[in-house]
């Protein structure tokens, strides 16, 4: 049997983690850690990069909420240039995999990235983030996860991290446990006091029983995603409650084009237009091309979406459009044979053309 390297404590894991950041940075190791930290304000979050050991209190590791998708924060960061000082970075799997994404196609950079995640418990919708105030349950993992988090089969990273941190696993443990997955993981980790060091098996092991938990969760939400099976038709009924707010596009880290074509003449419908169509028609909706915008937004984004869920978080109308994203990106990626973010030397799943793909798409 194939055994991994651990470090652990007896701390509970958010302190733990605190106590990895904290020593990386007065080491000099890391220039700054980019991690979540609550505010002032009670129930309020926000991803930052912070640089003060002493503000390091402040950070809360993989806490159940996701205010912004840490890769779309991410890419702002490095998209200019790559980052000129190790930052140590605290991504859950989905936010990993939109990162590498966003850099295959040149929108970031993992230069200089020292990436630690976790065995990813999921989070609660956004509108819930005000609500957990109560550690001990967080601690305890007490809480409603979203439904595309509780669908979600890639919860475990995959090799781009260098530290994961043991969350959701078979048989979750007490204190802090941090898998070493890279040599300089393994490096960093020499210098770190207070922790001891342990021979495990490797994650995929410790997480076999979730993960076929996760994989049940996630042929429901297949089954039963809105129009599941119904067509195009009720495709659009769903989305004609879109009211054109684009919020699923900011909030989604791999709608990254400076200029959105649904934001130019050649597909915002002039008044002239609107008017003739709604007397060739009888009838037109106004304000027009936001059911355009959903189905084209969904053919970008179905090759690479990762299901982090964002998009139905911040709907304003409560449109399932992750439930719906997720399901027609199981269809086009099954049939690219195509997983988004799992190895950073795979080429973009459109830079390629293979005769007859995506043929045996139907729904």
């Amino acid at each position: 049997m194939t055994e991994s390297r651990y470090i652990v404590s007896p701390e509970e894991y958010g302190d733990g983690t605190r106590r990895v950041l904290r020593q990386l940075l007065a080491s000099g190791a890391m220039g700054s850690v980019f991690a979540m930290r609550r505010t002032g304000e009670e129930g309020s979050f926000c991803y930052s990069l912070v640089s003060d050991p002493s503000m390091v209190d402040d950070i809360v590791p993989f806490y159940p909420v996701m205010p912004v998708q840490a890769a779309r924060a991410l890419t702002q960061l490095t998209i200019t240039r790559p980052l000129d000082r190790p930052v140590a970075a605290l991504l859950r799997p989905c936010e990993v995999r939109a990162f590498v994404e966003n850099v295959k196609q040149s929108q970031g950079s993992m230069e200089n990235l020292f990436i630690i995640s976790c065995t990813c418990p999921g989070v609660v919708p956004t509108a819930d983030i005000r609500d957990m105030k109560d550690e001990i349950a967080i601690r305890e993992r007490e809480f409603v996860i979203r439904d595309a988090c509780s669908a979600c089969i890639e919860f475990v990273p995959g090799p781009q991290t260098d530290m994961v941190l043991l969350m959701a696993c078979d048989d979750p443990p007490e204190g802090t446990r941090l898998l070493l997955q890279s040599r300089r993981a393994l490096e960093t980790a020499a210098g770190l006091d207070g922790f001891e060091m342990e021979t495990d098996r490797p994650l995929g092991e410790l997480t076999a029983v979730t993960a076929r938990q996760r994989a049940s969760s996630r042929n429901r939400l297949l089954k039963n995603a809105p129009v599941a099976g119904r067509g195009l038709e009720d495709l659009v009924s769903m989305f004609s409650m879109c009211i054109g707010c684009r919020a699923c596009r900011q909030a989604c880290p791999l709608c990254n084009c400076i200029l959105c074509d649904y934001e130019t003449a050649r597909t915002i419908h002039t008044p002239e237009l609107v008017r003739e169509e709604s007397n060739r028609r009888g009838a037109v909706r106004v304000p027009s091309g936001s059911i355009q915008f959903q189905l084209g937004r969904l053919n970008h984004i179905a090759p690479y979406c990762t299901g982090c869920g964002q998009c139905s978080d911040v709907c304003p109308v409560h449109i399932p459009v992750a439930e719906i994203f997720i399901r027609a990106a199981e269809l086009v990626q099954t049939s690219l044979g195509y997983s988004p973010g799992k190895d950073i030397d795979d080429a973009p799943a459109l830079s390629t053309y293979v005769e007859g793909e995506l043929q045996d798409i139907t729904d």
